[in-house]
């Protein structure tokens, strides 16, 4: 196994909030999402990923089996293809000596900004599972936002495609809109073998607490005809889908105060 050491041309240390990231904060409503873009498995390594603090095992596994010139080839092709999608700023022509000494870098544009500060340091995730395939859905909260970043894998059934080559799409959305898209998610007919008992759906909350230990909060929700069963360390009820959206708008509430946002 090779160790990740390709250094893209990239600026991946600034990740402040500047005007036109707090300009696509502020325009958030309840009623959709601004979509982030789309980045595939080796463009989220590129950009760091692989030490983010939540980053699909097999993706990992599959970066650091790349020796350093894949990684290289990989770098340069995902940096001019972000370019190209305007999730990077090109950096400006330099000149003389002093741009071959330090040769300027791709600036993060203002959504992928704020995409990989939500995955670099969330101040809580939220992951949701039903099934054995992953990655899972997962909801990444910004710190210092109230603001939620979703992460959408592609589930296409293609054996043949690999980790580095599976697509992810990234929307930003407030916490009710995100409550809502994950109660729709739960009442959703879960597919199954006609013998076989339906899993339950899973959404998983993760943080970590001042003092640094890890916190979390499961909730297991089962479909009944119209309503969700939700078993949680608080909770065992039937709930409709607006009382569902309700509890989790509450859920997500509380984790959002008293984790800094």
């Amino acid at each position: 196994m090779q160790p990740n050491t390709v250094q893209p041309n990239i600026d991946l240390t600034d990740t402040t909030h500047t005007p036109e990231t707090r300009a696509l904060l502020h325009a958030l409503d309840d009623t959709t999402f601004l979509s982030l873009g789309v980045l595939f498995g080796s463009d989220l390594c590129v950009l760091g990923a692989t030490s983010h603090p939540t980053c699909w095992q097999p993706l990992k596994t599959a970066w650091h089996q790349l020796d350093q010139r894949e990684q290289e080839h990989r770098a340069a092709l995902s940096t001019q293809a972000l370019s190209d999608r305007g999730l990077l700023i090109a950096p400006p022509v330099g000149r003389g000596v002093a741009a071959l000494i330090a040769p300027a870098r791709y600036k993060l544009g203002s959504k992928l900004r704020i995409l990989l500060s939500a995955r670099q340091s969330p101040a809580f995730m939220i992951a949701t599972h039903h099934e054995s395939r992953t990655p899972a859905v997962t909801y990444f909260q910004p710190q210092g936002t109230s603001a939620i970043v979703q992460e959408v894998p592609d589930r296409a059934d293609d054996q043949a495609r690999g980790p580095l080559d599976v697509m992810f799409s990234y929307r930003l959305s407030t916490q009710s809109f995100a409550a809502a898209e994950l109660a729709r998610w739960s009442l959703k007919p879960i597919p199954a073998s006609r013998y076989q008992p339906k899993p339950p759906r899973l959404i998983c909350f993760y943080a970590r607490t001042e003092a640094g230990r890890p916190r979390s909060y499961q909730l297991t929700v089962h479909r009944t005809g119209k309503k969700a069963h939700i078993d949680a360390p608080d909770i065992s009820a039937d709930l409709t889908h607006h009382q569902l959206t309700g509890f989790l708008t509450d859920v997500l509430t509380k984790w959002a105060d008293s984790h800094g946002a």
